[in-house]
């Protein structure tokens, strides 16, 4: 009785552990990838990628529209200069200011603005492929580690049933025993295969545990004990009739999947890409203008004038001959005058023609044909891969319906097996050894069908997913 209480209780606690999640929360596989959704930092990086490509398309929008900036200047001068207001030479302190707004628009530079807007606006695209990428990695992952947590559910309940049929045997032996109908070696094979049992419970039910915390870290959960998920019913099919071929799921895949799609915008980036480097080869015309003014202290007035008589010379008879000059004093002139004065308007058009700078611009254009290559090339791996994936989880799929129906029939037979051989134990026509070894082959046939199962359901839902469907059940 000791040992069958013993089992009772690991199966209890295994059984209290999983309903109370269940009763206090409970996840859904779509609850879990929609959480996912919104909490992956995965995901949330490639979202910020998009806001990036379209402060990148805005911005090369905006450079098509006139440059217009306001400069203001305070100088110093000292020594011999110009004057830049009088035009006049001062060796003293010279003091300045410059007040300007100067605007400049690009007329065409082979086309190199427009060309940029249109690759920005396909890197935008594919920054949106790229996340939708990213949510199917997490999808496939979410959905991965929920079907674990139900595959080792199943494993965590098969051990405890084993423990339970050992510990009941294990009290018919004991009886038997104590009557004298059977030796003592049978009761410590018996109590040796328990612990055995009660062993492979405890693992499978640190599985469980292990598959839990899995989900919980993938979905940014803290470790709660009260974390559960909802068990879906699943039907399994008797064919893989119900799918589709390999080529009308990959003809599918190659219209709805993300690194597919996003690969082929990025040839089209890449493409433009050959158009920017070759806008180095035209003549660019470009219109410019200025509106300024300034200040200089070195600008004098004259304030006030006195009028006075020089001698300019001596007539031959020695009378001398008068010169009215006049004083003047100064100051200097008025701030607000200068500015009104010294107003000055300028218009130009610019015409650059590139000549020769070092073959870079050849340079350029052999560079972006490479990578326009490269990414071809990127395009057909991403094809080879998809192709790949779908007929390997095609064939994966057949397989697992072939091994899950073969475990099916395994796991009947056996059934029959064990209960013939229970009767016979407990009537003395069998050993303990043999009972343990049919018990255990059993098992081992339960978890290989569950293994089958759970296999063939991710293999399905992988098919259904690479055509654009809900891996939810």
């Amino acid at each position: 009785m000791k040992l069958l209480n013993r089992a009772v209780v690991i199966v209890l606690i295994l059984w209290v552990g999983s309903s109370k999640g269940q009763e206090i929360q409970s996840w859904s596989l779509q609850k879990c990838i929609d959480h996912a959704k919104s909490n992956n930092i995965q995901i949330k990086q490639s979202a910020l990628s998009i806001q990036l490509a379209q402060e990148n398309l805005r911005q090369s929008k905006a450079n098509t529209l006139p440059s217009i900036n306001a400069r203001m200047s305070h100088n110093y001068n000292f020594g011999r200069t110009v004057d830049p207001f009088t035009n006049s030479f001062v060796t003293e302190r010279l003091q300045s200011n410059n007040f300007s707004i100067n605007g400049n628009v690009m007329l065409f530079e082979g086309l190199k603005a427009i060309n940029t807007i249109k690759r920005n606006k396909y890197n935008l695209e594919a920054s949106r492929y790229d996340l939708a990428k990213t949510v199917n990695d997490v999808t496939l992952m979410v959905a991965g580690g929920y079907l674990q947590i139900l595959f080792n559910q199943e494993i965590a309940e098969i051990a405890a049933n084993q423990v339970k049929i050992t510990a009941e045997q294990t009290e018919r032996t004991k009886k038997l025993v104590d009557a004298g109908n059977l030796a003592k070696g049978s009761l410590l094979d018996i109590e040796a295969q328990l612990a055995l049992d009660e062993l492979n419970l405890v693992e499978a039910t640190n599985q469980l545990e292990l598959a839990y915390l899995s989900l919980q870290q993938l979905l940014y959960l803290e470790i709660s004990k009260d974390f559960d998920i909802v068990k879906p019913i699943v039907d399994i099919p008797d064919n893989l009739e119900v799918l589709n071929t390999v080529n009308q799921v990959y003809e599918t895949a190659l219209t709805v999947q993300p690194q597919i799609l996003g690969a082929d915008i990025k040839v089209q980036e890449f493409d433009k890409n050959i158009a920017i480097a070759r806008s180095g080869l035209f003549p660019s015309l470009s219109v410019g203008g200025s509106y300024g003014t300034g200040y200089s202290d070195g600008r004098k007035s004259i304030t006030s004038s006195t009028p006075r008589v020089d001698v300019l010379g001596y007539t031959s008879g020695g009378d001398s001959v008068y010169f009215p000059s006049f004083d003047y004093t100064y100051e200097t002139t008025p701030f607000s005058d200068q500015i009104r004065d010294n107003l000055n308007q300028t218009l130009g058009f610019y015409l650059t023609i590139p000549i020769f700078n070092g073959f870079q611009t050849k340079a350029a254009i052999a560079r972006a044909k490479i990578a326009f290559e490269n990414q071809q090339y990127n395009l057909q791996l991403e094809r080879l891969r998809l192709k790949e994936d779908i007929q390997k989880a095609y064939f994966d799929t057949g397989a697992s319906l072939k091994k899950y129906r073969a475990s099916k029939i395994s796991v009947n037979a056996l059934k029959e097996s064990f209960n013939y051989s229970k009767q016979r134990l407990d009537a003395g026509m069998e050993t303990v050894v043999e009972f343990n070894d049919s018990k255990n082959k059993l098992a081992k046939s339960e978890s290989e069908l569950v293994q089958a199962k759970y296999d063939f359901i991710y293999k399905t839902k992988i098919l259904e997913f690479y055509q654009g469907r809900s891996l939810a059940f």
